[in-house]
């Protein structure tokens, strides 16, 4: 199994449930891994046999700066299937989500949730 990763995006939106999180933007770090069976383009160096990650991207991206999300459980269920949707190799698709500046009183280096579809 051969896989992709896109280590810590990072991205301004509102995702949470307090008033303040639906109106101000906080930043969020996403992480997505891809598995494959087999990732032709180790073999034929051509874009169009690999995942091209720039769209992966794309996708957390218009998730997460799109508009006002309760959870980030919802927001990472959305970029899996995004992405399971768009490309039809990828046989699994983890999503973490951290969110390091949690309105939360006390000291963490963050907050996370990890999704595998």
């Amino acid at each position: 199994m051969d896989k992709i990763v896109l280590r810590n995006m990072e991205f301004w939106g509102r995702i949470g449930c307090l008033p303040e999180e639906k109106t101000n933007d906080a930043r969020y770090l996403v992480t997505v891994t891809l598995y494959v069976d087999e990732i032709k383009g180790a073999e034929t160096d051509r874009l169009e046999d690999t995942i091209d990650y720039s769209k992966v991207f794309d996708i957390a991206k218009d998730v997460i700066e799109s508009e006002p999300m309760n959870l980030i459980e919802y927001a990472a269920g959305r970029i899996a299937r995004e992405v399971k949707e768009r490309y039809e190799d990828i046989a699994r698709v983890k999503v973490t989500i951290s969110k390091p500046d949690a309105p939360i009183d006390g000291v963490f280096e963050t907050m996370e949730v990890t999704i595998e579809r």
